[in-house]
């Protein structure tokens, strides 16, 4: 049994080979489905595993079609929960199933696992379930049952006296008793299981699906890659996520090509366009971005982003701060002035911010304690009121230029990727923009420092990483310092 990607990758393969003569890499596969090498390996391996390929190992264009038995294509009916019940999903699209692993008669559909109360029987959430399409059940039979017409449910199915129970496999869960006064029917027998294989692979619905499947889709998909690295290119990974369900995104893009990012490239409009939709309203995300130098002029890729951003996608350019940071001591440059400055554009979603806390972001004032006559206003037909005596408040609101010292900043881990930014600044701004418990994202995770920011700050966190090089670096950063961080707790 394989799921519609695997399907694809398949006769992607068979159709290279019988072109060319030769297997494509997974670099080439990965081009083509526009995923990570990772998640091409993950999918060869489960092709491996079902007989449908071979592959040596540490060899390139290793790839061998078996000779493969006819696959039907079983209809798709959506998801339905292992737990409590949930409306009943109409057929969409069909997963392709080897005809050896069916029923000799009958009609079959599959449904996608949510929840955990099948555990005990190893139906987990994201399994997918085959089920024969029949009326009747045997007691103990694990059956698909529509109560009250509406709602759907997977259980193991019991006739008793007066009522039927539905009993879950997992000892958290109560079962349901269905009295003879509900409408009862059963929608199916299950007769196998299509186990999850990849945490950060969902189901792929196609481009027909009902908005109801995606949005049941993205929110299961939020879930499951919650306080996860995920390699995957950021706007594909966006995709999956539910709309207005993230509290802020603070990032770094690899803009300009100002550094080396293993070859691979980004589209700053579609990775706008995703921000803005999974956002809540009052939402914002904080980018960090400077203009590389060519030919004596700037590349002005953060004031065109500003634009299109604001223009054309709908944010609001809530404030442009100023990041200072301090250039190696002596350093000269002949033709330019030193940059020692990059823009953080804060991009605001809806009205106003959600959610805004900048206590921790006073600064001492020069004069703090001190009593001394001024503060004259000015008002707008330019008169000058008179001056008068105040007391200085010893802290004041932070402006918008940020003083951030990076000599010293973060690990030996940390700075094993090529461009990474201040530990202290997405810090600062989950602080004063994420609500306790909110939903931190950064679509180019690079080292990682986001993540460990809204750990640190008790938040939740995503981060998607295109580079498997990267991915990694990250994972084995926010594990070793993570574990750094509890044991000073301790």
């Amino acid at each position: 049994m394989i799921t519609p990607r695997q399907k694809e990758i398949l006769n992607y393969t068979k159709d290279y080979i019988k072109k060319n003569g030769y297997s494509p890499s997974l670099e080439e596969i990965g081009k083509h489905f526009k995923l990570s090498v990772s998640t091409v390996h993950q999918h060869i391996e489960a092709l491996k595993d079902k007989g449908f390929l071979n592959k040596t190992e540490n060899h390139a264009r290793s790839i061998d079609i078996f000779s493969s038995e006819l696959l039907i294509q079983v209809p798709f009916f959506g998801t339905i929960v292992a737990g409590q019940p949930i409306e009943a999903i109409e057929e969409r699209e069909t997963i392709a199933v080897p005809k050896s692993n069916l029923p000799s008669n009958g009609n079959f559909y599959a449904l996608k696992v949510s929840g955990n109360s099948m555990i005990d029987e190893n139906i987990n959430n994201g399994d997918i379930i085959l089920v024969k399409n029949q009326q009747t059940a045997n007691n103990g039979d694990r059956v698909v049952a529509l109560i009250n017409n509406t709602e759907a449910t997977l259980k193991r199915y019991y006739k008793e006296k007066n009522q039927i129970r539905l009993q879950p496999a997992n000892k958290q869960f109560s079962p349901i008793i269905v009295n003879k006064n509900q409408k009862f029917n059963i929608q199916g027998v299950v007769f196998d299981i299509i186990k999850q294989e990849q945490p950060n692979i969902t189901f792929e619905y196609n481009s027909t699906s009902h908005d109801y499947d995606q949005k049941i889709n993205r929110e299961l998909n939020l879930k499951q890659v919650l306080n996860t690295v995920q390699c995957v290119d950021c706007v594909e990974g966006m995709k999956r996520l539910p709309d207005n369900s993230i509290d802020v995104i603070v990032t770094s893009p690899p803009y300009d090509s100002v550094r080396d990012y293993n070859g691979f490239n980004y589209n700053l409009h579609d990775t706008g366009k995703e921000i803005f939709r999974i956002l809540k309203n009052g939402g914002v995300a904080i980018m960090v971005i400077q203009d590389q130098t060519k030919n004596f002029g700037k590349s002005l890729t953060s004031f065109r982003t500003i634009i299109d951003w604001c223009d054309n996608i709908g944010f609001k350019l809530f404030e442009t701060v100023i990041y200072k940071k301090h250039g190696a001591e002596g350093a000269w440059w002949t033709k330019r002035f030193r940059v020692d400055h990059e823009y953080i554009p804060i991009f605001l979603k809806g009205e106003r911010p959600q959610y805004f806390q900048k206590d921790h972001l006073k600064i001492p004032s020069k004069h703090g304690g001190k009593t001394m006559t001024g503060c004259a206003t000015r008002l707008t037909n330019g008169k000058t009121l008179q001056s008068h005596k105040v007391t200085i408040n010893p802290l004041k609101c932070r402006g918008t230029i940020w003083d951030y010292v990076t000599c010293g900043d973060g690990t030996r881990l940390k700075h094993q990727h090529p461009a990474t930014f201040p530990d202290k600044i997405p810090v600062d701004f989950i602080q004063c923009f994420c609500p306790p418990k909110g939903i931190v994202i950064d679509p180019f995770l690079g080292s990682g420092t986001t993540a460990l920011a809204a750990i640190n700050q008790d938040r939740n966190y995503i981060g998607f990483e295109i580079s498997e090089e990267y991915c990694e670096l990250a994972k084995k950063r926010i594990k070793e310092e993570r574990q750094t961080l509890q044991n000073k707790l301790l």
